[in-house]
Order: C-alpha cells, then structure tokens, then sequence
C-alpha cells in the first residue's frame, strides 16, 4: 500500500471521512467473508445431514445469509456516501489551496508557467488524487487485513494449502512495488505530454484570429497533430507497463487461487485435511482472493493520483515572494475609506530577473499627491519599477517605502489595499460588464458602478450594448475593443478610488478619438492621487510634476520638463521623438 508525506498531508480537514471509508469497506469484505463460511456451514449440513456449530437446518445460515447481503447492500451505500463526501471535500480544499497559492505567487509564477499545465493540476490532477482516497486506499487496506484474518484461519486447517495463499497475496501486494518506478517516470511524463497537448489546443483556440490572419491553420494543425502523437506515445508507453503489471498480477491471482484449490484438494483426498476442513477451505480461499483481485484495479485508479500528487505538491510548497493571504486585508474591504498622506521612496533599489539585474539602485521619491512620470526606451525598466511598487515582485536590494511602511511580506496586503492600478494589458474576465467594472470594490451600488463608468467616459456606449450594462463580454472582452478595454480598468480603478495610483498608458496604439477619451478619464482618476504613470505621450509629461528618464535598468536624469530639456540628452532625444509622433 503506498502513502506518502504529500497524501497525508492532502487528507488535512477530511481524514474521518477517509478512516470511515476503509473501515465501511472492510466491513463489507468481512461481511463477504462471513457469508463465505455461512454458505460452507450450509453445504456441510446438507452433505452430512447433522447439524453444526449452532445450526441444526441448513435454512438457518442460509436466512443469515441473506440477512447479511442486505446489511452488505447497506454498508455499500454508506460507503459510497463516505467516499463522495471526503472526494468532494478533499478537491474542495485542494483547489483551493491551489488557486490561493497562484494568488500568493502572481505573475511572477503565471508568466512563466503556462496556462494549460496551471488547469491541468487544478482540474484533472486533483480528480485523479481523488480516485487515491476513495478507491485505491480503501481497497488495498481492506483487502490486506481481511488477507490476513483469512490466512490466519486457513493455518488452523492447513498450513500448505495457507503458504499458498500467503504467497500469493504477497506477489500481489509487492507487484505494484517492483513496478512503481517504472510507472512513476511514465506516469510523469504522460502527465507531462497531456499538458503540453492542452496548453498547445488552448494557445491554439485563443490564437485562431491570427492564425486566419497569417493563412496558418493548416500549419498549426500539423503542429498539434505532431503534439498528439507525443501524448499519445506517452500514453502508450505507459500502458505497456500496465498491461505487464496487470499480467503479473493476474499471474498471482489466477495461480494461487488454482493452486490454493488444488492443494487443498489433493491434501483431502491423501486424509492431511478433513472433509469438513476441505468445505471451509475453498470457501475461505474465495473470500481471501476476490477482494484481492479488485486491488488490481484499484492500484491503477490510485497510482496516478500518487504521480499527481508530486506536482501538486511542488506548487503548493512553491516558495512565494509575497503573500497577500497572509495580510490582514478583507477581500471586501472599503477601499474608499482606506487612509494614504505619505510619500513613495525607492531607496537603491536593485532588481534581477533569473540573475540579470532589471534595476540597478534605483533611488527617488514620489512626494504624496503629485504625479511622476516614468519615461525612456522599451525594456528600460519602466515596467520593473511600477510591478515593485505593486507588490509583484520582492526587492532583490534596498527598500520601498510607502509612507512609513516598508515593502515586505508582512506589509504587501496593507499597500496593495493603497493602488489602483490600470496595466497597458488590462484583463478583462468572463461575465458581464457590470461584473468585471464591480471588481473594484465588490460591495459598491449598481449607482456607483454607472458613477465610476461615467467618470471613465465608457457610459455611453455601454449604453449602445444589446443588454447594457449585463451584456457580457465574451472570453477576455472580445466584444471590446482595445480603447474601450482600457476605459473598462480605468473604471474600475475609479470604482475602488485608491490614494495611490499606477498607470501605464498605453494609448500609443489608439486612434485620436481613444487617446483622448482615455486622457479625459486618467484626468479624472488621478485628481487628488499620488501617481505613479509610464509616460507614452505628451500631455502626461507636461502634467507631472517630476519626470524620471529610465534606461538599462538605471535613473539616467530627474527633474521638470523644462530642467530635463536643458541638462538631459537622453530626454532630448525622447522628447524629439514625442514631437515627431514615434514614441511609444
């Protein structure tokens, strides 16, 4: 029977429910057992004619025999109800716990992993962890002690006819043991296969608009043949290694049932066992073998459950950066009334993704209410700066602060609860527009969201929408266009009306009308804010009250437009490509 560290671990919250699910099915084992030698007594009453034990008719074991099929019927039932029960419990929970860790994680983990192998583990690793507990653990325990009450009897009748058995449960208790590793590394890299295929067909559907556009179908289609084909070798090459086990195991089953039968047989038939002895031994040899042989089954529904649990287990103990859950925040919090009067400092900040240093002692400071823009060549840092101030990532070196309190685990939740943040790729979720405003602060009015939608200048043509405000946007708001998506986060950023604000604005691939509009709602969402904004257009750098010129991950000048214009060549040289309209 397998079990490790990760499973029992798994079984957190539910384990009555587990417990009660192998002893309710090894008291149906036993019951059949009980059955087993209540049909011997029946049949040795009849070939003898007297009574035995306590029975003086054959109709009386036989009326406790079907007593007990009723009270095995029962036992069923609540078993099955007890697995259910810790199945749904057990996934409940685990997913759970999964999807708060890829919370606790964000994007510092989701960037880099892909979507399809992150739905893999929440939906089918964990459904298959689940057969683990409600099949493989109850099966191989019950059949494994009632082996045992089993064997222990037959050596009162006849010990060859018992090392028979013996022998032959051992083989099929040790079997899935010498397999194992062999089935592990499969099992693995089927897991692996599927979710490369999945993340491929996903990618692939989310894609198809430009793959119509670049005349690709049929190229991506080979792609995802070719991917298949990787699966379903990998399938293949673990079902060579199944059937061989299954081979063995049957091997053992079919072998020492025969043989158990036959020895007994023969050792009657020479006077070793009585014929009474030989009655209750082939009937005690059935009941040892038939739970025994659902093992088999059981071990195969169960091993892939063990092989996921590895995985899952990787990403649930993955080390996070930051912890959001274990900040003192209420996910309904009222944003509004939260309180902000300090500065944002970057002290020798320094920042490196895998090594490569993003940052490099990065010092400012926003002063509360004013607004700094950040500006200079794509992939200069600009971004890097505003996922630190956000909490996404932990500081390599020095520190930020907003007010008095310092960036760190213990303090991310408390900031966060401070930003709105509007990102130059603003999600959009499945559902209505209604939902996916309300997701800046979820316990605000139908009257403020409109207020809020107004205010990001997208109010009027919602109202265009076939069901307004419930019309829903398809997956990631298809039914929206770039502009209008970003209007969307602006409104939700109002909604919430932090004190502090980030924003990247991205306007740079909008046409005049967009640009304008979005420039009008960021007027209105950083009235009165301390505001952090990746600058990409004019009006932005002629509002904020100080311009920080960034570039390989440096500070390469601060100070005001005008100060910049005279002291900067590196933002001369942008603000000659702002005037020409290539700046993005």
């Amino acid at each position: 029977m397998f079990i490790n560290k990760h499973l029992i671990d798994f079984m957190r919250g539910c384990k009555q429910y587990t417990f009660l699910s192998c002893f309710l099915e090894f008291l149906w084992t036993i019951v059949g057992a009980i059955i087993s030698l209540l049909s011997a007594c029946a049949i040795r009453i009849v070939l003898s004619g007297k009574p035995f034990f306590v029975f003086k008719y054959v109709y009386q074991p036989l009326i406790i025999v079907v007593v007990l099929l009723f009270v095995q019927f029962i036992v069923y039932k609540q078993k099955v109800s007890s697995a259910n029960k810790g199945s749904r419990i057990i996934k409940t929970q685990i997913r759970q716990d999964l999807l708060n860790k890829l919370f606790e994680l964000g994007s510092a983990y989701t960037t880099t992993s892909r979507t399809g192998e992150v739905a893999n583990t929440i939906s089918n690793k964990v459904e298959w962890l689940s057969n683990y507990y409600t099949l493989y653990l109850p099966a191989s325990s019950s059949s494994i002690i009632n082996a045992v009450f089993i064997i222990t009897g037959l050596y009162i009748i006849d010990a060859v006819t018992a090392s028979i058995c013996l022998v032959s449960c051992l083989g099929m208790m040790f079997c899935p043991m010498l397999f194992y590793n062999f089935m592990k590394d499969r099992g693995i890299k089927e897991w692996k296969a599927y979710s490369d295929y999945y993340s491929d067909c996903l990618d692939s559907i989310q894609g198809i608009t430009t793959l119509k556009a670049f005349n690709a179908n049929q190229r991506r289609c080979i792609y995802i043949d070719k991917k298949g084909e990787e699966f379903r070798r990998a399938i293949m090459s673990q079902l060579r290694v199944t059937m061989l086990e299954n081979g063995v195991l049957e091997f053992f089953l079919q072998t020492g049932c025969a043989l158990s039968v036959a020895t007994a047989t023969v050792r009657a038939a020479l006077g070793v066992i009585s014929p009474d002895g030989l009655i209750f031994t082939l009937f005690l040899t059935a009941a040892c073998f038939m739970p025994m042989a659902k093992l088999g089954n059981a071990w195969h529904m169960g091993y892939r459950g063990i092989t996921a649990s590895y995985s899952i287990s990787e990403l649930l103990t993955k080390k996070a950066t930051f912890s959001l859950a274990k900040a003192n925040v209420s996910i309904n919090a009222d944003f509004k009334n939260v309180e902000f009067d300090g500065d944002i400092e970057f002290n020798d900040v320094s920042f490196s993704y895998d090594g490569d240093f993003a940052l490099k002692d990065i010092t400012f400071t926003v002063k509360n209410r004013t607004m700094v823009a950040l500006v200079g060549a794509s992939g200069g840092g600009k971004s890097t700066i505003a996922h630190l101030l956000a909490g996404f990532y932990p500081v390599g070196s020095g520190a930020i602060y907003v007010g008095k309190m310092n960036m760190s685990k213990q303090t991310v939740g408390s900031i966060q609860s401070m930003i709105s943040a509007v990102w130059q790729d603003c999600h959009i979720f499945y559902g209505t527009v209604y939902e996916n405003i309300l997701l800046g602060r979820p316990d605000a009015s139908r009257d403020e969201v409109i207020n809020a939608a107004k205010k990001a200048n997208l109010h009027d043509f919602i109202e265009t929408l076939p069901m307004g405000y419930d019309t829903p946007l398809g997956e990631n708001g298809m039914r929206f266009s770039g502009g209008e998506r970003q209007r969307l986060a602006i409104a939700r950023a109002i909604l919430k009306d932090a004190p502090i604000l980030i924003f990247d604005e991205a306007t740079s691939s909008l046409d005049r009308k967009n640009e304008l509009d979005i420039q009008k709602s960021f007027n209105e969402l950083s009235c009165a804010k301390t505001s952090l904004v990746i600058a990409h257009r004019l009006p932005t750098i002629q509002r904020a009250n100080q311009i920080i010129v960034v570039g390989n991950g440096k500070i390469l000048a601060a100070g005001t437009h005008e100060k910049l214009l005279k002291s900067s060549p590196e933002y001369n040289s942008l603000w000659g490509r702002f005037l020409g309209g290539q700046y993005e």
